[in-house]
């Protein structure tokens, strides 16, 4: 299956979960190593500034953040799961809510996904770093965050 079927069934399936219906967050990229994850503010969203609430923005990047852990791993996924195990946002800059829409970016290198695919392949569990930005529809980054997505075995 070529890399495009491949990311509209991850994004499809995105699609169901509850937390990403609920904030209205939608899948823009997906591609080996790489997520795209874009969400227009609405009333509900917003902090009392106008701003995009935090927990909205770090829901945001969270998604786009393990998007990017399994996008190498697809396949391989049956053998194994995916959970953050922490994660750390640093708020850059307002995030306006008429400054939408505010895209998560998330990208890990090749060889990180190699590396996880190896130790899926073992049956060993793998952390990754990963890094996301944030940014409004200029293209000014709004915030930075990274997250520990551990992969482990599925138990038998």
């Amino acid at each position: 299956m070529d890399s495009a079927t491949m990311g509209e069934l991850v994004l499809a399936g995105f699609r169901k979960l509850g937390f990403i219906r609920f904030a209205g967050i939608e899948g823009v990229e997906y591609l080996p190593g790489r997520s795209v994850f874009a969400l227009e503010p609405k009333p509900e969203h917003l902090n009392h500034n106008g701003d995009l609430h935090a927990a909205i923005l770090f829901g945001l990047a969270e998604t786009a953040a393990m998007a990017a852990s399994i996008s190498g791993i697809v396949d391989l996924m049956g053998e194994a799961f995916i959970v953050a195990r922490d994660g750390r946002i640093e708020y850059l800059a307002r995030a306006k809510g008429t400054a939408g829409p505010i895209r998560a970016t998330s990208e890990l290198t090749a060889a990180e996904l190699d590396r996880a695919r190896s130790a899926i392949e073992s049956g060993e569990s793998i952390e990754l770093a990963v890094p996301v930005d944030i940014t409004d529809n200029t293209g000014k980054s709004v915030a930075a965050a990274s997250f520990t997505a551990v992969i482990r075995p599925r138990r038998k």
